[in-house]
């Protein structure tokens, strides 16, 4: 374990290697998925502010009709560009938010 590393997430680590603790967020994903979709219809572009965001139904991504920008639902917060599911990025803000560890950590 390095010196930048916390017990607790080293411990945790550990723990889901050896399959003592397993993480299925799937029943999450679909819930927060619908919820981040309506989210993002009703809020305005982060790049250019134009409230002309479209989803699709069967996809999670998102784009600006006004600008093509696309941003995915983790833009702008620490998880971003770290390639989770929703519900591990719910599941890692938790542990963020209870642990104090770092994202790093996470």
């Amino acid at each position: 374990m390095s010196s930048t590393e916390s017990a607790f997430g080293g411990m945790f680590r550990q723990l889901i290697e050896l399959g003592v603790i397993e993480i299925n967020t799937e029943p999450l994903d679909a819930r927060i998925e619908r919820r981040l979709k309506r989210f993002w219809e009703n809020t305005s572009c982060p790049r250019c502010g134009h409230q002309s965001i479209m989803t699709w139904e069967k996809h999670d991504r998102v784009r600006c009709r006004n600008c093509e920008f696309k941003p995915v639902y983790t833009h702008g917060t620490p998880f971003h560009e770290k390639h989770l599911s929703c519900g591990e990025v719910l599941l890692a803000f938790t542990l963020y938010a209870d642990t104090l560890l770092s994202i790093n950590q996470i």
